[in-house]
């Protein structure tokens, strides 16, 4: 808590995530959004990240951004991990709401590869705003569950924005289980020590609910569609209230399993 008080550190970093923030929305507005915005809004944060680093006498290290072999192979690990994590949560979340999956005979494979690369670029800025410099040294001066606690907040505001959720409380409601992702990544981050990993649950999570089964952040495409490799078909029937209750909770356990898995696999890698 004193490290709280200490304004100076606060408000430093407090201004610095406004300005993480600002990145990709100047050139979006100037530019309009594209994949090739969002890759320069990457770039800028990426040198934003180094140079303040770079005035600590420090570099991307610190963020475990580095080619070393043991670093590398965190991201199609990540990859593979947030895959399997959105298979096992949209899953269960088939199973109770009766929805039904079937292959989608229009799936063009080359498409659905290529949206790995067009997730890429959204998946880095994320990941350099809400578990980079700024994350770091908030959990410097607010420790490992306040830090958690702001920026799993923001994470949730940056999607509200995202989705044009305002007003629409259904969505903003349905939109709080990002949080837990950022709960999901930030574990990841800091349980290996390279942002490589939490780019990489966080591409894989996103590719599976956009390519494999044509889903995000629950909402379902029953339309045939070339660039998923799946069409799920949902009930007509507005779902109960505690049906919705029970979802957020598959939701969270789901989370919580991932979260406390990653934790076991890096006692398991340093016992090794």
């Amino acid at each position: 808590m004193e490290k709280l008080l200490n304004t100076k550190p606060v408000i430093t970093i407090s201004l610095l995530s406004i300005l993480f923030f600002a990145v990709p929305f100047v050139p979006s507005l100037l530019l309009g959004y594209s994949t090739g915005v969002s890759l320069l809004s990457a770039l800028l944060l990426l040198l934003f990240s180094w140079l303040l680093y770079r005035r600590e006498s420090q570099n991307l290290s610190e963020l475990g951004l580095n080619f070393k072999r043991r670093r590398i192979h965190l991201l199609p690990l990540g990859i593979i991990i947030g895959i399997l994590f959105f298979s096992v949560l949209f899953s269960t979340q088939m199973l109770h709401n009766g929805m039904h999956i079937r292959v989608n005979t229009h799936a063009e494979y080359l498409l659905i590869t290529k949206g790995a690369l067009l997730l890429l670029p959204a998946v880095l800025v994320e990941e350099l705003i809400f578990r980079g410099y700024c994350f770091k040294r908030t959990v410097d001066q607010a420790g490992i569950l306040g830090a958690n606690l702001i920026f799993a907040f923001l994470f949730v505001i940056w999607h509200w924005i995202a989705f044009n959720a305002w007003g629409n409380y259904g969505m903003m409601f349905g939109l709080i289980t990002t949080g837990f992702g950022h709960w999901l990544f930030s574990t990841a981050l800091l349980k290996s020590g390279s942002l490589y990993f939490p780019i990489g649950i966080h591409l894989g999570n996103n590719w599976a609910a956009h390519n494999l089964f044509s889903s995000s952040t629950g909402g379902i495409n029953t339309q045939p569609s070339n660039d998923a490799l799946f069409i799920i078909t949902a009930p007509k029937q507005d779902p109960s209230l505690l049906q919705n209750a029970i979802s957020y909770l598959i939701t969270l356990l789901c989370f919580l399993i991932f979260i406390w898995m990653i934790g076991k696999w890096k006692k398991k890698t340093e016992a090794a």
